[in-house]
């Protein structure tokens, strides 16, 4: 008796689950976006050219989220959540295997019908297919909530600069990803970052 159906290697199917975590230096390039961009504030009563304007600083955003307390721990959080997904399905695919090699040693042995052996190779067929569509669509669901993430963590980092910069009048701060030279004395980054930890502490103890 030919065999209807092969061990299928469902193992290639956990490839898709292998969560290569791309943080703000490779997916997100650093960028907060600025909700005020192209429109740089000006002083009304008195023009001054970008030559000579003291008033600029700029930020390493891409060292401030690496450094940042809040995303420390939603990276963690969603680490624990792709791990879990990922050992769930571990199990599923295992279960699959193990059930299509019972399958095959039967057939093999001639311990099912011809009838038999079609309904059960056609419902493990539509296990592992269905396997495949649960990993594609937990892969969306993990690269979303990662998305989200950094979006969440870029809206608090903006609006924390705008609150900084009520008190320090800045023109212009910019990011030191879109900068080709700047000194390092206009660099504000470590009072961002410290004032963005502080603050998020904080609001932890408060809840």
């Amino acid at each position: 008796m030919k065999k209807i159906i092969k061990i299928t290697k469902v193992n290639n199917l956990l490839t898709v689950l292998i969560i290569a975590i791309a943080f703000v230096a490779c997916n997100n390039n650093g960028s907060v976006e600025n909700k005020n961009a192209g429109t740089p504030k000006t002083d009304s009563s008195e023009h001054k050219s970008v030559s000579t304007l003291t008033d600029i600083a700029y930020i390493r955003v891409d060292s401030i989220i690496q450094n940042y307390d809040m995303y420390h721990d939603l990276k963690r959080g969603f680490e624990q959540k792709a791990k879990k997904m990922q050992t769930e399905f571990e199990g599923q695919v295992k279960a699959l295997e193990k059930d299509m090699a019972d399958f095959n040693e039967k057939y093999e042995k001639m311990l099912v019908t011809q009838s038999q052996a079609q309904e059960q190779a056609q419902r493990l067929k539509t296990r592992e297919n269905d396997l495949n569509n649960k990993a594609s669509q937990m892969r969306s669901e993990l690269m979303e909530e990662e998305s989200v993430m950094f979006r969440n963590i870029n809206d608090v980092i903006l609006k924390y600069v705008e609150k900084y910069n009520e008190t320090k009048k800045y023109s212009l701060i910019l990011n030191h990803a879109a900068i080709i030279i700047a000194s390092p004395s206009i660099d504000i980054t470590s009072e961002i970052l410290q004032g963005l930890n502080q603050e998020y502490i904080a609001g932890k103890a408060n809840k």
